[in-house]
């Protein structure tokens, strides 16, 4: 197997796929390049000394056995392009990594793919769509992959797990590095229904640059790229342009058409991508029949009480100011605190800072 000289080809310092891949094409194994002389290396033609130093000052087997010796002790697996466990979507992509490392399990290869991406600021409007959208696409039977920034991503990831669905976790750090620090409880409940992975080794750091490199894998592995909230230069429209590159599906959620975070969406939008405002639609884009997506929550909206009801019915997707329901309903704001915590319970608003509340 040519996996371990994979992982030790895509740890040369300053090498990339670039540079890897007329190598692999011309010396026809990683395990070939492990073993070339310098001279072999100058006769390919295909490096200058800079490089061929970096190649050489690595052929280590010592070298190679830490690298794998590391693996077994933090329980991180390294999955080569030449894996059978290696996405068959990923594999078609232009620029697909040599490998990637992984904790959690992969999802069926059978199941769909569908990624939910966002900017990391956004409104409450995009945080609830995202938590909503990718709850129902998981209770459907969708992996949902994202990248696990603050904001959009992280929602995605969350509505999955609540759905108790399978979510991947692409990183443009090393998978044993939690960035953001805050999502740690989030990263251990991906772990547990799904996985995290990283064509970075185990403690790299989250530089700026590594970002746009991830974002190929996140469309990458998907069949297609919603995007739900996003402005004009978000680092998002990188996912939706490498979707594109690689004729992937990419829809857009319409925003309002007086704020900044929802520009690049609409322009998305204005441009071709397919608007989507519900899941259902989604589903339908990917020909994908389900009886209901969140038929739990229709379930439970059915059986209100008209108490619940009323209140229910005062707030709606974009953040409701509590103070407004009181004003509207006129009951006393003790009951329809009560109310509030009745519908919370029950899964189908969340409450929010400043007094605010949102449906789910």
């Amino acid at each position: 197997m040519d996996d371990k000289y994979l992982l030790w080809l895509s740890r040369v310092d300053g090498v990339n796929n670039k540079i890897r891949t007329p190598l692999l094409e011309h010396f026809g194994s990683a395990e070939a390049i492990f073993r070339a002389r310098r001279f072999e290396l100058q006769e390919a033609e295909l490096l200058n000394e800079q490089y061929i130093h970096k190649i050489i000052s690595h052929q280590d087997d010592k070298l190679l056995d830490g690298y794998l010796n590391e693996l077994e002790e933090t329980g991180i697996r390294f999955i080569s392009l030449m894996s059978d466990e290696y996405p068959a979507p990923l594999r078609e992509i232009s620029d697909p990594p040599l490998g990637f490392y992984l904790l959690g399990t992969l999802p069926d290869p059978e199941l769909c793919k569908v990624s939910i991406i966002g900017s990391r600021r956004c409104s409450e409007y995009g945080l609830s769509v995202a938590h909503k959208f990718s709850k129902e696409l998981a209770q459907a039977g969708v992996v949902i992959v994202s990248g696990m920034a603050r904001g959009i991503d992280s929602m995605a990831h969350r509505g999955t797990l609540d759905a108790g669905g399978v979510t991947v976790a692409v990183l443009g750090c090393g998978v044993d590095v939690c960035y953001p620090p805050e999502n740690k409880s989030l990263i251990r409940r991906i772990q547990e229904k799904g996985c995290i992975i990283s064509e970075y080794p185990p403690g790299t750091q989250p530089f700026p640059a590594h970002f746009p490199a991830r974002n190929r894998i996140i469309s990458g592995m998907s069949r297609a790229t919603v995007v739900v909230e996003a402005s004009r230069r978000s680092g998002t429209l990188i996912t939706v342009d490498q979707a594109l590159n690689e004729g992937r599906e990419v829809m857009a959620v319409p925003g309002n058409v007086t704020s900044k975070l929802s520009e690049g969406t609409n322009n998305l939008i204005r441009q071709g991508a397919a608007p989507v405002t519900s899941s259902a639609e989604i589903l339908d884009n990917l020909g994908i029949t389900f009886d209901e997506p969140g038929e739990d929550t229709a379930a439970a909206k059915n059986t209100l009480a008209p108490p619940e009801k009323l209140v229910y019915d005062c707030i709606g997707f974009d953040p409701t100011a509590i103070e407004a329901v009181y004003d509207k309903l006129g009951s006393p704001p003790g009951e329809i605190n009560y109310v509030l915590t009745l519908l919370e319970m029950r899964k189908l608003i969340r409450r929010l800072p400043g007094q605010r509340v949102t449906r789910l």
